[in-house]
């Protein structure tokens, strides 16, 4: 509920958008999922981007790009990134929520909100996907391309993501997560992947949420199985950096030392879970 809401306006290009996102107190509307919520008192101007042109996907040398303006259920029809990490893209939407609110939800609206998506959030940081953002410098428009966790410390205001692109390279995945139905954000959730270098783990991202305000990488846990073969010993080792290198804060859901627990725990899963592909390659 927008209290002292007072203008709606539809631009017709990126900088006319981003000139009226630079005035205080103005925020942007995709899907419109966010907008339902607790009480707002600072806006007072929504800018409806629906008349831009950023619903679309193609397929690019370097990825699946997506338009910042694709619903979550268009996600879902599309088979190249159902593909991508193993099916775990398609897991994690499928997680975001009902069909009601798949068919609304939008790309950028979950990256900027990655609270209200945080398990297809951590998945893209985990498969290594590029947020593509639009902003004006001194009126000139300039366009960034940053890997997820670098958006995400980075998000500034009057900024808008325009796309999104997936890397479809060979990829071996572990997905793992507690919550307490199925149906609810998870507690702790945890993707790790990696490619194959022989009988060695190359490219090793793990990415977690439930243990930060935002997802997170969980780069000590990368840093010891980067380039060594996953056996048992390392894996463990991996989660037990994993565990000591974070430090949530507790909620309804779970206490903080719960939290901690399950980054390692989950983390040994997820990697014991890509791993196990990795030797049957």
């Amino acid at each position: 509920m927008f209290l002292r809401l007072q203008a709606m306006e539809r631009p017709g290009d990126l900088v006319e958008a981003l000139r009226l996102l630079a005035r205080p107190g103005y925020r942007p509307l995709a899907g419109g999922t966010a907008a339902v919520g607790p009480v707002d008192a600072q806006t007072v101007g929504l800018v409806d981007l629906s008349g831009l042109d950023l619903r679309f996907s193609r397929m690019e040398e370097d990825g699946l790009v997506l338009g910042a303006m694709t619903t979550l259920d268009e996600m879902l029809r599309l088979p190249d990134l159902l593909l991508a990490g193993g099916g775990v893209l398609g897991k994690a939407v499928e997680r975001t929520g009902p069909p009601s609110l798949l068919a609304r939800a939008t790309v950028g609206g979950s990256l900027a909100r990655p609270d209200l998506a945080p398990e297809l959030v951590t998945a893209l940081m985990a498969l290594d996907a590029r947020v593509l953002v639009a902003r004006l410098t001194n009126e000139q428009l300039i366009h960034d391309d940053m890997d997820v966790d670098a958006f995400l410390s980075r998000q500034k205001p009057g900024a808008l993501v325009e796309a999104m692109r997936v890397p479809v390279r060979p990829v071996l995945v572990g997905y793992e997560r507690v919550a307490r139905t199925p149906r609810d954000l998870p507690v702790v959730a945890v993707v790790a992947a990696m490619e194959r270098d022989g009988q060695f783990a190359h490219r090793v991202r793990i990415a977690a949420c439930g243990l930060a305000p935002v997802p997170i990488r969980l780069t000590a846990a990368e840093d010891v199985l980067e380039g060594a073969a996953p056996v048992a010993a390392l894996v463990e080792k991996a989660a037990e950096a994993a565990a000591a290198a974070v430090a949530p804060s507790g909620d309804l859901r779970g206490s903080a030392e719960y939290r901690q627990h399950l980054a390692g725990v989950l983390t040994r899963r997820a990697v014991e879970a890509a791993s196990a592909r990795l030797g049957r390659m």
